[in-house]
């Protein structure tokens, strides 16, 4: 079957204090386009209207939003068990959604219809008569890219998002043939040329968001905003690295409130014929390069905000 959804749309966060939020967002290399009393939105170079929500409440995870692959299956999202109905989008850019929550109360939202922002001007890659080969300042966030899922019902989690949102599996982590401890999967296209993943699910001792990628402007990004996060003060988890499984090259930063963002760059892509693969710890990561993950980025959680209605 095709997917319900063709990418993420932006995460819905929850903190105490957003301007504190902000400033790490923008140190981060987010954009703000819309701040009130109760709700931050910032965004990327890229054309969506935003990417990144910050709720007020205690720290948290509200919900993961997802593009509807096409905008004539608003209707078909809204008959989904669960679903709250189809409602209209109060956020920059409008447009249309449909909630329902997943088998621990996350929320999920299904979007579609939003106005496209104006990308922002992109980096120029040809020196000047005045330029150096030298950048500082923050990374630039292009779009979001995925989220890892840590849920102590591994198996009943993988099972409703491929049967709710028709995602597809790219790769098994297992500890042995019969011990599964993580699957990726990836938007059904079909022919079309996708990420990776979309999802990371990985099983825990506790429920909540391992993290949420970022999709920068280019392999420099990383690592000028690496230098540039750090005279910051920022908290630095794990990176710069490449990870194995989709090819990719990474670096993990903890928000003031413990939630994980990863700046991510990836040139590897799949369609629906690509080859699934069950992938042994150990042997099968010997090409992940970096450091040995400290034990608080293989335990990372941030807890559930399902008391948020947004």
């Amino acid at each position: 079957m095709s997917s319900l959804i063709k990418g993420m749309a932006y995460v819905r966060l929850t903190a105490p204090d957003l301007g504190r939020m902000q400033a790490w967002l923008e140190d981060f290399g987010m954009v703000p386009v819309e701040r009130t009393e109760t709700r931050l939105y910032m965004r990327g170079i890229g054309d969506s209207p935003f990417l990144h929500v910050t709720e007020l409440g205690e720290p948290g995870v509200a919900s993961f939003a997802y593009e509807l692959a096409d905008p004539d299956l608003l209707h078909a999202a809204a008959r989904l068990p669960g679903a709250q109905g189809i409602d209209t989008l109060d956020a920059p850019g409008g447009g249309k959604r449909v909630r329902l929550r997943d088998p621990n109360g996350l929320w999920i939202e299904l979007v579609t219809g939003r106005e496209r922002a104006d990308p922002l001007p992109e980096r120029p890659l040809t020196r000047s008569g005045e330029a150096e080969s030298r950048v500082v300042g923050p990374a630039r966030v292009r779009r979001i890219a995925h989220t890892a899922y840590m849920a102590q019902n591994l198996s009943e989690v993988i099972d409703w998002f491929h049967t709710t949102l028709g995602v597809i599996p790219s790769d098994d982590l297992v500890l042995d043939e019969d011990d599964l401890l993580g699957r990726f999967a990836r938007v059904d296209l079909g022919d079309e040329l996708v990420d990776h993943h979309v999802i990371f699910m990985l099983r825990g001792r506790r429920t909540g968001m391992h993290h949420v990628s970022f999709e920068v402007e280019g392999v420099d990004d990383i690592f000028f905003g690496y230098d540039h996060m750090l005279l910051q003060g920022a908290d630095h988890v794990r990176g710069i690295g490449r990870h194995a499984l989709g090819s990719q090259i990474f670096n993990y930063w903890m928000s003031p409130y413990e939630q994980m963002h990863e700046h991510w760059i990836s040139q590897e892509r799949l369609n629906a014929d690509s080859k699934f693969n069950r992938v042994r710890i150990g042997e099968g990561m010997s090409y992940d390069t970096g450091e040995r993950p400290p034990r608080r980025f293989v335990e990372q959680a941030t807890p559930l905000s399902v008391e948020v209605n947004a």
